[in-house]
């Protein structure tokens, strides 16, 4: 439940605590921020300068948020996929590189010298 709701509610600090902090924080904070962002923005008028609530403003900002939140979900549910090794984890389905092959980027280093 605490996952949950760290994640609804403050999306980048889930990814962080419970997910891959290094990979996807900062992609789910600017679009959390963003979100705050409008929502504040249009609770003070909009772009427009409207003497109320800019509702679009706010739904911008509310969807903003929205996508953030399913972002963390999404990324916190492959991180216990990875976690089970289940098989849907992505860890399984990896294809290792046997010892007898060659580098492919040695070609590209030949052709560089050349």
């Amino acid at each position: 439940m605490k996952k949950l709701m760290l994640s609804i509610l403050v999306p980048p600090a889930g990814a962080c605590r419970f997910g891959c902090g290094n990979s996807c924080a900062a992609p789910i904070s600017v679009f959390w921020l963003a979100g705050v962002v409008g929502v504040i923005f249009g609770l003070f008028g909009g772009p427009l300068g409207h003497d109320g609530i800019s509702w679009y403003t706010v739904l911008l900002g509310l969807t903003m948020w929205a996508i953030s939140a399913v972002w963390t979900m999404l990324t916190l549910g492959s991180v216990d996929a990875d976690r089970q090794c289940t098989a849907f984890s992505p860890l399984s389905r990896k294809v290792k590189a046997s010892l007898d092959e060659s580098d492919p980027f040695e070609e590209v280093q030949k052709m560089h010298r050349a």
